[in-house]
C-alpha cells in the first residue's frame, strides 16, 4: 500500500513541478499585459479617444482576469498539497 502511495506522491510533485512553471509563465505574461498598458497610456498622452479607452479596458480586464486565475490555481493546489500531505 505505501509504494501505491508513494507513487501518488511523486506523481502529485511532478504536477506541482509542472503547475509552478505554468505560473510562471502566467506570471510573465501578466507583467507583459501591465507593460503594455504603460506604453498604451504613454504612447497616448491620456487621450480619451474611444479606440484607447477599449484597448486600455481590455488590457485591465485581462490583466484581472489572468490574476483571478493565478490566485485560484494557487489556492487549489494547496487544497491538494494538504492532501497529499495527508496521505
Amino acid at each position: 500500500m505505501s509504494g501505491t502511495i508513494a507513487d501518488v506522491k511523486a506523481q502529485l510533485d511532478e504536477a506541482f513541478r509542472r503547475t509552478e512553471e505554468v505560473a510562471g509563465q502566467l506570471e510573465g505574461a501578466l507583467s507583459m499585459l501591465e507593460e503594455a498598458q504603460a506604453m498604451v497610456i504613454a504612447a497616448t498622452d491620456g487621450s480619451e479617444h474611444r479606440a484607447v479607452e477599449q484597448l486600455t479596458s481590455a488590457l485591465v480586464e485581462t490583466r484581472d482576469t489572468l490574476q483571478m486565475s493565478l490566485a485560484s490555481l494557487g489556492s487549489a493546489v494547496q487544497e491538494v498539497r494538504d492532501y497529499r500531505d495527508g496521505l
